[in-house]
């Protein structure tokens, strides 16, 4: 029998001034945000990177008696803890990033550790636990999974897609490139990966609102204009869903055929890089070829930028 503890709820006074901490200064992946108007509220889950556990649940205080927990959700106790591979880069840009320990740095038997507060006074402990201490695998794993390598990857491909997205001027988003417009090439990329990437034989998949017939079909000139909000917004939401799929799939799964589908799992996220690169290259390709600048990658090794950054190389 296989469980696992799959959220811990996280009393929080705002939605978005939350994911704003946790995405922004804590670098968690927002994995899902759902209006559920039933219960008129936000399911808001988030996840450390790199991290295929236990997620956090921010959830807005709505009722007067849950407010008084908001930031005291354990009595003033150390409440939630977070494992790092690199104790001392975290610790370092955590503070440049303006958050608060209250515990400086401290070798104990079972490795290194801090306490911090998080934006409403929540204490954590930054923790990095020795090698061959019972936790320390569960944080950093002597073998890497494919599904954290696929995980990783996609995470890369799509700081790549959206940067080269960012690169394309004003100027350019409505110029034609094989008789079609800069922004239609985007779309056509951005909704083949939100339609094949998971499951393009999914009975209960739903177009996105900016879609009409063949908006994506580099074939058929389209009277609809794409504006960059939209794009990027287009852009957030699969990004949000694709990380939550890969987020919950398993090494057993990827050889399965999902429902009703003839291509197994593995075989649609490779189609989709191969696609998503070919797409991509020719977008960068229209834009250094009008501006003379190289839209930034980051290949194998280079990290994902968290803070400011040239989008050109």
């Amino acid at each position: 029998m296989t469980q696992a503890l799959v959220h811990i709820a996280l009393v929080v006074k705002d939605y978005d001034e939350a994911i704003n901490f946790y995405t922004k200064k804590l670098h968690f992946i927002l994995i899902e945000d759902t209006y559920q108007p039933e219960q008129d509220k936000r399911w808001v889950v988030v996840s450390p990177p790199g991290a295929c556990g236990t997620t956090v649940l921010l959830a807005k205080a709505s009722k007067p008696e849950q407010e008084p927990f908001i930031g005291n959700q354990a009595g003033g106790r150390v409440f939630l803890f977070l494992g790092t591979d690199d104790f001392y880069r975290d610790y370092e840009e955590m503070k440049e990033l303006g958050i608060t320990f209250i515990r400086e740095p401290k070798v104990q038997e079972y490795g290194i550790v801090a306490v911090f507060e998080d934006l409403y006074g929540n204490l954590w402990d930054l923790v990095q636990f020795r090698e061959g201490h019972p936790m320390a695998d569960r944080v950093v794993k002597k073998e890497t999974a494919l599904t954290e390598i696929i995980s990783d990857q996609t995470n890369r491909a799509l700081w790549e897609v959206k940067n080269v997205i960012d690169c394309v001027p004003d100027e350019l988003w409505n110029k034609e490139y094989c008789k079609m417009p800069c922004w239609k090439h985007i779309y056509h990329m951005l909704h083949s990966l939100d339609l094949w990437f998971i499951n393009p034989r999914d009975k209960e998949y739903t177009e996105p609102e900016i879609h009409e017939k063949d908006l994506n079909n580099l074939d058929a000139v389209s009277v609809k204009q794409l504006t960059r909000d939209e794009i990027n917004d287009y852009f957030d939401g699969i990004s949000r869903k694709i990380t939550y799929y890969l987020l919950n799939l398993t090494e057993e799964e990827l050889t399965y055929m999902p429902r009703d589908c003839e291509y197994s799992r593995f075989t649609l996220i490779l189609a989709q890089f191969r696609h998503c690169h070919t797409h991509m290259g020719m977008i960068m390709g229209f834009i250094t070829a009008d501006t003379g600048l190289w839209p930034r990658v980051l290949g194998l090794e280079n990290p994902v930028p968290t803070g400011a950054y040239s989008k050109y190389f």
